[in-house]
């Protein structure tokens, strides 16, 4: 099997970019690249070589189509069609995962959530229109005769008519609150000595509340709307967790997915060598050359065959239900019913990576500890909010009102009305309900009033405790923090590891599958000679096919391995060439 060198001389930093953005056995960004293993020098490959000679054409066709794209699986399976092909490279199915998979739709839609409570928070600084109606009539006996009715009627009736609009807004700085009304008033009365009736109260008026102590810098709405932000920050690398997680599980499934077709693949060839073992035995038998007990041995073997087929084939529909699961969102989607096949050849590049730059990247762009750090800015924020609820709270009010007063002349009749009662109305008091609001606007009569508002709790244990609280909270997360750098440094450590292992399991398998294969050639060939029995050559071809599935499975888990490590060092999503637009209201 040819085998690709790498050229030239690469910094630390080169190969790392070089494993991380460069696709470890399979395709990446519309450029198909394929690793095999080189060994690990030139003079262990010069050693094998001269111990086993070169390997015959015929067997470097068979790694060949061992390691290269798988073909598709037509059988029947449950559920499947086997004549719907969907040929699918590990790029395609990450873009499929990114757009239908569920659980980053959820993610997705929790951003927006986020967006949407920030929206809401920030409804607090809405102006308020506050339009108010009310009619009130009230008749109650007369005490006083200047409250009696004309004529001297014992009694004091009202008609009251309240048509009001007000505008209040809580302003985004220092705390203040204002409020601008238009009040007019309505109102007929029976009373003999009124000058207009009816007569209407015109009032226009601002109020202006000012904290100067407590919600001055801060107050429980300001310190809401600067938490969501970070909440959208948080769900944005929530988010970004999830997606970086989700293309990890798409790899492993996908390489679990070629595994499993390649399986059936060996145990396919391995079935029909038992079978043509069977047939020669048969011959044999009839020849009187071989014992018919062989006959029976070489039966067993085809049987035995045909079941690790069946439940290799079964396999193959579970990695495929569990690839579809990844990146297929509706469940009565028709390409559940495809025939998947995976274009990736299988191969491996030996990474140019050491734990200190692995830790690095890792620290760097985990969004865990992003997320901690978001957790922190807000509790921050909350403990600043709390501090302020423990001073005193003196808040500065202040009002004004400009008034105006019109109505109807009302003739007194002096034989009705004591003496010096009787007269003109004064001609600024006649008029209507516009002239007495444009009265108002005048500032003729005015009303300023401005003081202060105190409140002292006397031991304010609530504030206090809410604020230990908060404090303690936040020691809490610089502890987990110190926790969660200690587990990432754990994880990259095993991941770099599990690489380092798989990439000699690879050397391994690759040396026992050879071995069997000038095993089985010889004893294959003392066979033919009357030195070895059939026994001995059916073990041999079970060896040989589970040297070639544990080759293949050292290849896949090096793939998961690489995977695996670029979810730790949180690379996965440039690795892919996947970029995430940053949220628009976390800022």
């Amino acid at each position: 099997m040819k085998r690709i060198r790498q050229l030239g001389s690469y910094t630390m930093a080169l190969g790392l970019i070089i494993l991380l953005s460069a696709p470890l056995g399979f395709a990446q960004a519309g450029a198909r690249q394929r690793f095999v293993q080189r060994d690990q020098s030139e003079q262990s490959a010069t050693q094998n070589s001269s111990q086993t000679g070169d390997q015959p054409a015929q067997q470097e066709d068979q790694q060949e189509a061992l390691f290269g794209p798988v073909h598709p699986l037509m059988v029947e399976r449950v559920g499947i069609d086997p004549n719907q092909v969907l040929r699918l490279s590990l790029h395609d199915a990450i873009l499929m995962a990114l757009e239908n998979n569920n659980d980053i739709q959820v993610e997705r839609t929790n951003v927006q959530i986020a967006d949407y409570n920030l929206k809401s928070f920030r409804g607090a600084y809405d102006f308020f229109v506050e339009p108010f109606i009310q009619y009130r009539s009230d008749t109650r006996p007369a005490p006083s005769r200047l409250q009696q009715g004309v004529g001297g009627i014992p009694l004091s009736s009202t008609e009251t008519l309240d048509y009001n609009i007000s505008v209040t807004q809580q302003l985004p700085w220092w705390g203040t609150t204002w409020r601008f009304s238009i009040n007019n008033t309505r109102t007929l009365t029976n009373n003999a000595f009124a000058a207009v009736n009816p007569f209407y109260n015109a009032a226009v008026s601002i109020d202006v509340t000012q904290p100067l102590l407590r919600n001055f810098r801060i107050d429980q709405t300001r310190s809401q709307i600067r938490i969501q932000k970070k909440a959208i920050n948080l769900s944005d690398s929530l988010f970004r967790q999830r997606v970086i997680d989700i293309i990890t599980q798409v790899q492993r499934a996908y390489w679990d997915l070629v595994f499993a077709i390649r399986a059936v693949e060996i145990r396919q060839e391995a079935l029909e060598l038992a079978k043509t073992n069977l047939e020669n035995n048969r011959k044999k038998v009839e020849a009187g050359t071989v014992a018919p007990i062989d006959l029976a041995q070489s039966e067993a073997q085809v049987e035995q065959e045909r079941q690790n087929l069946i439940t290799a084939i079964g396999n193959v529909t579970a990695m495929e239900n569990a690839l579809k699961a990844l990146i297929i969102g509706d469940p009565n989607a028709p390409e559940w019913r495809a025939n998947i096949v995976p274009t990736e050849s299988i191969g491996h590049l030996a990474p140019v990576l050491d734990y200190e730059s692995a830790i690095r990247l890792a620290l760097a762009n985990r969004p865990e500890l992003e997320q901690l750090k978001l957790r922190k800015e807000q509790k921050e924020i909350e403990i600043k909010y709390l501090k302020n609820q423990t001073l005193p709270q003196i808040d500065l009010v202040a009002s004004y009102t400009s008034n105006g007063l019109k109505g109807s002349e009302v003739i007194l009749d002096p034989d009705l009305v004591p003496p010096g009662f009787a007269g003109e109305t004064p001609a600024g008091l006649i008029g209507g309900p516009g002239d007495a609001l444009r009265q108002a606007f005048t500032n003729d009569f005015r009303t300023v009033s401005f003081g202060l508002r105190m409140n002292f709790p006397v031991r304010n244990q609530t504030a206090r405790a809410n604020l230990g609280r908060a404090r303690a909270e936040r020691r809490s997360l610089d502890f987990q923090e110190n926790k969660l750098i200690q587990l990432i440094s754990t994880e990259v450590r095993n991941a770099l590891q599990n690489v380092e292992t798989a990439r000699q399991n690879i050397e391994a398998a690759r040396a026992a599958r050879i071995a069997r294969e000038r095993q089985l050639e010889g004893e294959q060939k003392k066979f033919e000679a009357g030195l070895s029995t059939t026994f001995f050559v059916l073990q041999f071809q079970n060896f040989l096919s589970q040297a070639r599935l544990a080759e293949l499975q050292a290849l896949v888990n090096y793939n998961k391995a690489i995977a695996d490590l670029q979810r730790v060092m949180s690379t996965t999503l440039s690795a892919h060439n996947v970029e995430i637009a940053p949220p628009t209201g976390g800022k």
